[in-house]
Formats: C-alpha cells, sequence, structure tokens
C-alpha cells in the first residue's frame, strides 16, 4: 500500500462500537525471528510505546501495560 492511496473495501473489519476508551494494543513477531532481551524491550517501550501514548493524549496514569512474566518484561530495569 503506497501512502495517499485510499482503504481497499476487502481489508476493512467492521467494528461494533459500545461504550469506548479502551484501545488494547497486541504485540508481534518478526519474520526472521531473533530473541530480545530487557535492554531492547525497555528500548522499545521508551523510544516507541511512550511517545505513542504522549502524541494520543492518554494520561500516563490512566495506562495498565499488561505482561506475561516473561524475565525481561520483570526484569529490575524493565520495572524501573
Amino acid at each position: 500500500k503506497q501512502a495517499g492511496e485510499g482503504l481497499i473495501e476487502r481489508e476493512i473489519q467492521g467494528t461494533v462500537k459500545h461504550g469506548g476508551g479502551n484501545i488494547m494494543v497486541w504485540g508481534c513477531m518478526g519474520w526472521e525471528g531473533g530473541r530480545m532481551d530487557a535492554n531492547q524491550y525497555v528500548d522499545i517501550l521508551e523510544s516507541q510505546l511512550l511517545p505513542s501514548l504522549g502524541d494520543s493524549g492518554i494520561p500516563l496514569k490512566d495506562v495498565i501495560i499488561q505482561q506475561d512474566n516473561d524475565p525481561k518484561h520483570t526484569s529490575k530495569k524493565a520495572k524501573k
């Protein structure tokens, strides 16, 4: 898809809106695989997640980050 092109109908999925106010964000894995450590995880939070939240206008006090207790998520660096 090129910038500025319109949406393709078959690529759009309808949703039902009800009450709203929440944003669910899911992680993903790259095609090439690889391992992430606590330093990379924290870098992603600092360089990608925090700026995105700032742009969204959502107060950080209202954000809940859920994780699966993987060691990189529960490391001292990530908790700090």
